[in-house]
Parts: structure tokens; sequence; C-alpha cells
């Protein structure tokens, strides 16, 4: 009996270890042009493509892509393309649809496979092994990915999926909101219909004076107050509580009670909570190091250098920057990239000229984006509504409702009686 568990422990830890190397690994090859991935072979929903590895030089060659459409999806004018940018892994394979239903029920919407995401990797990414920086910013980012979107676009076209005029509708939540802003921006008049919901701005942001992360004492003054005093006293471990709090606070309204019982109890020199808080996977600091240490994980990191690397670098070093949740965790993730000297990407974009509808959605008490600046990004477009909401950053409080507001504007539009319906019935005051 004893032998047969030391066979088991050791069959486990050869497994375990097996498992680490492959996501310690780069990738060494990527699916060759015309070839398919054996889990999802090419079918009326899913559908492949050959892209260029970079938009600005072709010569470099060109990487299989795939999108994939909604079940029961139909051509027409209300078919939705559902944005996804790089810090998120939402579009894979074998995606869960039931996810993307609920977002958009009952409408035809697209899903596109992103590069640099699994299974697309690029092994030119890499040089014997490890990360090159700048090639990693260059074909992993946001602007490759509007290109990559916008052959999409033109391929449903040539298959029959699109309506002849070619146009889409456009949705995209927090940071694939500025994907879609900047899609707008080079290609808006493909599209009739775009909803921006939890975004920020990062252009707006800078003319505003202000991060393209919300301030924690605009959120919560009080909490915000007696945060900096816990950080001032060395409460706590400042990196790891800032990425608690800050996970907490993109869960909803529950999460921000949480979050202020959290700094109250620490506040009186409790640590119980925090202690057991930080023992979850999905709230500890050191797990999501972890996770963003794979080479597997560049992509995410481009695109959060590429949003937040301004607002970090301005805030190296200055003893007058306030205590930011975002902030203060973020910079040793990027920390190779903060200490380069690449440039993250130019996301100004120019709003005005885009004459479709746009409807922005601010969630109050977003622990993630100020719907200060969601306000500003519907006064820059010409035809564009703006609606305040209680909750947090993933509208999980009366998700049924945001969805219902979600498919009566894609299929109504901005001044219909439907939408006007339930945006009066969703409407919060700050």
């Amino acid at each position: 009996m004893l032998a047969l568990a030391a066979l088991c422990c050791a069959a486990l830890s050869a497994w375990a270890y097996a498992r680490l190397r492959a996501f310690r690994q780069p990738p060494t090859s990527r699916l060759a042009p015309g070839a398919h991935y054996p889990e999802m072979p090419p079918d009326q929903a899913h559908h492949y493509l050959d892209l260029p590895l970079d938009h600005a030089d072709p010569a470099l060659g060109s990487f299989r892509g795939f999108y994939i459409l909604s079940p029961g999806f139909r051509s027409g004018p209300a078919v939705v393309f559902f944005f996804t940018d790089g810090q998120m892994e939402l579009v894979d394979a074998s995606p869960d649809t039931a996810f993307f239903d609920e977002q958009l029920p009952g409408l035809p919407y697209v899903l596109i496979g992103h590069r640099g995401h699994s299974p697309t990797l690029f092994p030119e990414v890499y040089d014997h092994g490890r990360v090159n920086l700048r090639r990693a910013a260059g074909l992993y980012g946001s602007w490759q990915r509007v290109e990559d979107i916008e052959r999409v676009r033109l391929d449903m076209l040539g298959k029959g999926l699109l309506p002849a005029d070619g146009r889409i509708m456009v949705y995209g939540a927090s940071g694939a909101g500025v994907l879609a802003q900047q899609y707008l921006h080079r290609y808006g008049r493909h599209v009739s219909r775009a909803l921006l919901s939890v975004t920020g701005a990062p252009d707006i942001a800078a003319r505003l004076g202000v991060g393209y992360a919300r301030s924690f004492s605009e959120l919560d003054p009080e909490s915000a107050r007696i945060l900096d005093r816990l950080v001032a006293a060395n409460a706590a471990e400042p990196d790891g509580l800032a990425y608690l709090l800050f996970k907490l606070g993109r869960a909803g309204l529950e999460g921000l009670a949480l979050q202020r019982r959290v700094i109250g109890s620490l506040a009186k020199g409790n640590r119980a909570l925090y202690r057991r808080l930080r023992l979850k996977p999905n709230l500890s600091l050191p797990l999501a190091r972890f996770l963003l240490s794979s080479p597997l994980a560049e992509a995410a990191k481009v695109r959060m250098f590429e949003l937040l690397g301004p607002d970090l670098r301005r805030r190296a070093g200055d003893p007058r920057a306030e205590f930011s949740l975002l902030y203060q965790w973020a910079p040793g993730i990027l920390a190779d990239y903060l200490s380069s000297d690449i440039q993250p990407a130019d996301i100004r974009v120019e709003r005005r000229k885009f004459d479709g509808e746009v409807l922005v959605v601010s969630a109050l008490q977003d622990v993630v984006f100020s719907p200060a600046v969601g306000l500003r990004i519907s006064k820059e477009y010409r035809n564009a509504g703006f609606q305040g909401v209680r909750g947090g950053h993933r509208l999980t409080d009366d998700g049924g409702a945001h969805a219902a507001v979600r498919k009566a504007f894609f299929l109504h539009g901005l001044r219909s009686p439907e939408l006007k319906l339930l945006l009066d019935a969703s409407r919060a005051e700050p």
C-alpha cells in the first residue's frame, strides 16, 4: 500500500512538473495557413482566415485567425461585433457562449479570436525563450487588433454574413470599450451603433488632468482617507491590500460593502477578515503575479501597458501621488515594460467624425472608471446618449435590466421609445 501511495505521489508530481513547464514554455509553433484547430473544425459557426502578423509590414507573413458566430446567428442589420481586448482571455476555441448570450440576449453576435491569446500565440515574440518586449508591443498591440477586426468584417461581408452595405454594430465593455473607440476612429463609417459600457478613455482623462483609472477618493472619500492612514502606519502590505480591495470593488455593490468592511476592520486593528480573504485565489496578488509571469500572458501585459503605462510612468517617484488601488499593484506586473524605453501605443482618437449612434453606460460605483469620464466620452460623439446606473464595474447588480437596455439599443436605436422606457427605469443619480 505504501509503495502504491508513493507511486501515485510521484506520478502526480511528474504531472504537476510537466504542467508547470508547459505553462512557462514560450510557443514554438503556430497554426499553419489553411489549417484549423482539431477541437474547432470550420463550420457554419466557426470561421478561419489568414491575417498579417504585422498589418504595417505584410511581408512578415501571416497567422491563422478565427471568429465564431453566436448560436442561431442570422444575417441582418442587427449583427453585433462583441469586442474583447487583450486583458482577459474570453475567446478561445470553445468559449463559454452562455456568458456572451447573457450580455446580448437574442442578438446575433460575432466573437473574434485574439492574437496573443491561446491558442493564437506568436513564436516571433520570443527570442531564445525570452520575451522580446518591443516585438510583443508591436505585434500584440491594440491597433493590430483593430485591423484584425476590420479583416473579419470584410471576410463576413464576402461570405454574405452581413448586410449588403457591410455595416455592423459594436459592443465593448471596460478595456474593450476603449478598443471600440479605437475601431470607430478608423472604421466608424462601417458602424451604425456602438454601445460603450463601464469604460474610460486615456486621451480624455489626460486632457482632464485625471488618471485613466478612477481615483479611490472619488469613489469612496471616507474609505480612502482611512486607507491612507493604514498605509502610512504599515497596517498591511500595500500592494496586496490594494489588489484585494480592487478585486472586491469590481464585484458590485456587495463587493464594495465587503471592501469597506475590510478597511474598517483593519482600522480597528483586526486583521482576521483581511487574512482570510487574501487566501482566496481570485484575491491573491502573488497568484496573479505568477499567472502573469507566464510568456503566454504577454498580450495581456501589452494591453495593460498601453492603457496604464503613461500614468504609471508619471506617478513613479512622485511623493504627492495619492494611494491608488490599481496603480499601486500594476507597476510590479509591468516592471519590464515600464523600465524600458518602449512608448505605449498612442490611443488618441477623433470622436466627432463618427455620425452613428452611441450609448455610453457608466456605473456610479465603478472602482475602475469614473462616470465623469464616461459622460465626457458621450459628449464628444455627435449622436450619443449617456446613462449612469447603480452598481459596480461588472454590472452584476440588476444584470437582466442592463441586458435589456443593450438589446433595445441595438434593435431599436438611441431615441426609440423601447429604449427610453428602459433607461428611465434604470437611471441612477450620482
